[in-house]
This record gives C-alpha cells, structure tokens and sequence, in this order.
C-alpha cells in the first residue's frame, strides 16, 4: 500500500514539475477578425432578407460607406470604429466608436456595436470569414423570418 501511495506521489511530483511555456494562440476565427496585429474591414453591402417578400440591398451614403471597423488581436480585444475620409458631419470624431469585440465559438456569434443597428453590443451570427470577406447576421424576429445580412471586404492589415 505504500509503494502504491510513494509511486502516485512521484508521478504527481514528476508530472507537476515539468513546465511548459504557456502561449496561447488565438484561434482561427479570430486571426480572420484581426490579423496578426490588428485588421480593417469595410461594410460593402447591407440586406434584408424577409421570408415570403425576398431581399433587399442597401447601399450607404459615403459618409458610412468609408468607415473603417479596427479588429485588434490583443488579449483586450479592442473594437474601433474609424470615420473615413467623408464624415457624415463636421463635428463627428475621427473614431466613432472605441469598445470591445467578443466572439463565440459554440453559437459562431460576434458581439460588437454596429452603429447602423444600436449604440450597443448586439450579437452577430457569423457566416462566413476569411482574410478578404466577413459576413455578419442579425435576426429581427424570434421566428427568425427577418435578419439582416452585413458584408465587408477586408481593406487594411498590420
């Protein structure tokens, strides 16, 4: 019993003091969000699909249309908006937004504040991403019968 006891103690003592380097990576997703350090994403369209009525596409006045939406790849995962060359006003900042991203996994949602939609965070269904594309989804309803689908197209990369 006690060489049994004297064993579990030296493989606890043995596997417990090996230590190991932690580096977290980011996960996949999240190096398609920010890149390496940091990446810009521009909306290219809107639409709202309806069941039953079709889909519409919106475009934006350029004053939106030339925002830049900053992911950074910190631990902070700090979310900003930047207004472009045209702002929608003269008194507007050049950053419209400074907050926090939060991405999930198991339900692939995004959390961030479009300002199209709310001054608030609001959970984003992502559809797809890659280094170039990133499609966003919103429901409407609890049906799910109406949502709104974002695009943007990747426009800058540190």
């Amino acid at each position: 019993m006690k060489k049994g006891l004297y064993f579990i103690v030296a493989l606890l003592s043995g596997v417990l003091s090996c230590s190991e380097k932690l580096d977290p990576q980011p996960n996949e997703y999240s190096r398609a969000f920010t890149g390496e350090v940091r990446k810009g994403w521009q909306i290219r369209s809107i639409q709202l699909l309806e069941e039953g009525k079709g889909t519409q596409s919106f475009g934006l006045p350029v004053c939106l249309g030339d925002d830049i939406y900053f992911f950074y790849a910190g631990i902070e995962k700090s979310f900003e908006i930047s207004n472009g060359n045209t702002k929608c006003s003269a008194e507007e900042p050049d950053i419209i937004i400074s907050d926090t991203w939060e991405f999930s996994n198991a339900n692939a949602t995004m959390n961030i504040i479009l300002p199209l939609f709310a001054d608030f965070k609001l959970p984003y269904f992502v559809r797809e991403v890659d280094e170039n594309e990133m499609e966003l989804e919103i429901f409407l309803d609890e049906e799910n019968r109406s949502r709104y689908r974002i695009n943007f197209r990747a426009v800058d990369e540190e």
